[in-house]
């Protein structure tokens, strides 16, 4: 990459790359953070929560944030009255994840970085697997940091830490950093664009710990980001005895499988990226009962929303045929969404520059595929929608396993490099000068 034709245009304003002397600065303090980094990615690994229940993580967050001098905000008036998707039937409304912000007092744009926090249902593994064998090892049974947020959360710390001095002294604008809960599922994304996070925000970064992408290198021409929606699927039929009189239930087992076989069947199309996945499937109480109740979970994904609306119709409609030849209730409930979304190509085209530029990263992929959903995207799609920019960035390093598995891990001589990218990307927008 060179810089050619690198420079963004945010709304009338034109930006390029920081001047040379904040780009040592940068480079400097953010190899200076190094063990700290180390040391946050550690500890918020340890104290791993599910989504919606990461109050632990939120609260050490916000204390960082606010000794830095950040306003936040967290509890109920982050989320406020925004809809929730994927709440546990009965649970109380979560008061997770914050908002952090920092104002220069100077007219500017709104800088906003997207973080995630919450973990996975997954038991971690024992020795040798690297987190065990050295003592910090997810501290709350059966779940575990398995993708890497534990290392977002050390990333967007470590950008405040960095920042905050930087845009108090020279900058014009907003720095806004949301650490997102329940990103897993794809659950929260929808929250933080309801409650009105971004709707002022001029240019919006999120990003991954690895993802495919080598040690070293860095993804800024993402694309194929899959639509998605999440849903929970329940049936409610007629107890009855299986066998004196079955005839007078009504079999909510029976229908479930119905549509866990017909819905997989709704997958056979040509339109790009139509995938359908029957997760789990829980029914009846015994096995002499005719099962009056059942549940599943399903997801639905497609490269493209067009597609994905209408295969989530056909869904819902076969949903509503089975239960009516059964004579069962029903409900179709949305616990999760995300948009499709590739990154511009003048943000990707500057974001490489800036990589290079920093030395951030050794290498920079101007095309990579996703593959995958992430709720980032309904966010970057409301900024998109008001004029702004929004891109999002895949920091290559070394894993020991898959995402989403017991033996995850990675190597973390990411935590600096994607510090200082992300930080010099902000820099180069909030700051008046070097």
């Amino acid at each position: 990459m060179t810089a050619e034709g690198a420079s963004l245009d945010l709304r009338g304003q034109g930006i390029g790359l920081p001047a040379k002397e904040l780009i040592e600065q940068l480079q400097a303090r953010a190899a200076g953070l190094s063990e700290a980094l180390v040391e946050d990615r550690r500890r918020f690994h340890a104290l791993a929560e599910l989504g919606w229940r990461e109050r632990n993580t939120t609260d050490a967050i916000v204390e960082r944030l606010a000794a830095l001098g950040f306003s936040v905000t967290s509890g109920r008036e982050f989320l406020k009255d925004a809809p929730l998707l994927g709440i546990d039937p009965g649970a109380e409304r979560p008061q997770t994840g914050c908002a952090a912000e920092l104002d220069s007092g100077r007219p500017g744009p709104t800088v906003c970085l997207r973080v995630d926090i919450d973990a996975l249902p997954i038991t971690e593994a024992p020795a040798p697997h690297r987190p065990s064998a050295d003592g910090w090892a997810s501290a709350m049974p059966g779940v575990m940091h398995a993708c890497g947020h534990d290392g977002h959360v050390a990333i967007g710390l470590g950008i405040a830490s960095l920042l905050s001095p930087l845009v108090r002294a020279n900058g014009a604008g907003r720095l806004r950093l949301l650490f997102q809960p329940a990103e897993e599922g794809v659950r929260g994304g929808r929250a933080l664009v309801d409650a009105g996070w971004v709707r002022d925000v001029d240019l919006l970064l999120g990003f991954h710990i690895g993802f495919g992408v080598p040690a070293g290198t860095v993804a800024v021409g993402v694309r194929g980001f899959l639509a998605t929606e999440k849903l929970r699927v329940r049936l409610q039929g007629r107890a009855a005895h299986a066998g004196k009189a079955p005839e007078r239930g009504r079999n909510a087992l029976l229908g479930a499988c119905q549509i866990a076989l017909g819905l997989h069947a709704l997958a056979q199309s040509s339109a790009p990226g139509l995938r359908v996945n029957v997760g789990r499937l829980q029914a009846g109480r015994a096995l002499n009962v005719i099962a009056e109740e059942a549940e599943l979970l399903v997801e639905l994904r497609a490269e493209r929303s067009d597609d994905l609306r209408d295969l989530s119709q056909r869904a819902r409609r076969l949903v509503e045929g089975v239960a009516s030849a059964g004579e069962l209730g029903h409900s179709v409930e949305l616990i999760g969404e995300a948009a499709e979304w590739s990154n511009p190509v003048a943000l990707a085209r500057w974001a490489g520059v800036v990589a290079t530029a920093t030395g951030a990263f050794d290498h920079v992929l101007s095309d990579h595929v996703f593959g995958a959903s992430e709720d980032a995207t309904l966010l970057a799609r409301a900024v998109a929608e008001r004029g702004g920019l929004a891109g999002y960035l895949l920091l290559g390093a070394k894993l020991s396993a898959d995402h989403h598995t017991p033996q995850f891990d990675f190597d973390e001589e990411v935590l600096p490099r994607g510090v200082l990218l992300l930080a010099a990307m902000a820099a180069a927008a909030l700051l008046q000068s070097g």
